[in-house]
């Protein structure tokens, strides 16, 4: 299983970069770049608050950012492979 790095584009005047809600739940979407290729990935950042919500992609981002993040085969339905990404 590949490690993948974010490719990120940060609009400093746009606060909510990255950010969306869905229904009341803050997720946070980015795009990971791993052998020449790459995967756009979603993740609930599992709160309504917006301030919670910033801060977790903040640290999530970096995060990534500095230790990378495992990059699962598509179609792979392993749960130890879903243990192995890295989260908040």
């Amino acid at each position: 299983m590949p490690v993948g790095f974010p490719s990120l584009r940060v609009d400093h005047a746009n606060e909510l970069h990255h950010l969306w809600n869905n229904n009341g739940t803050w997720w946070v979407h980015y795009t990971v770049h791993f052998d020449h290729r790459k995967r756009r990935v979603r993740r609930s950042l599992g709160t309504r608050s917006l301030a919670d919500a910033k801060a977790r992609r903040d640290a999530l981002l970096l995060k990534i950012a500095g230790e990378g993040e495992y990059v699962p085969e598509r179609g792979s339905h392993d749960p130890a492979a879903c243990d192995r990404r890295l989260l908040v």
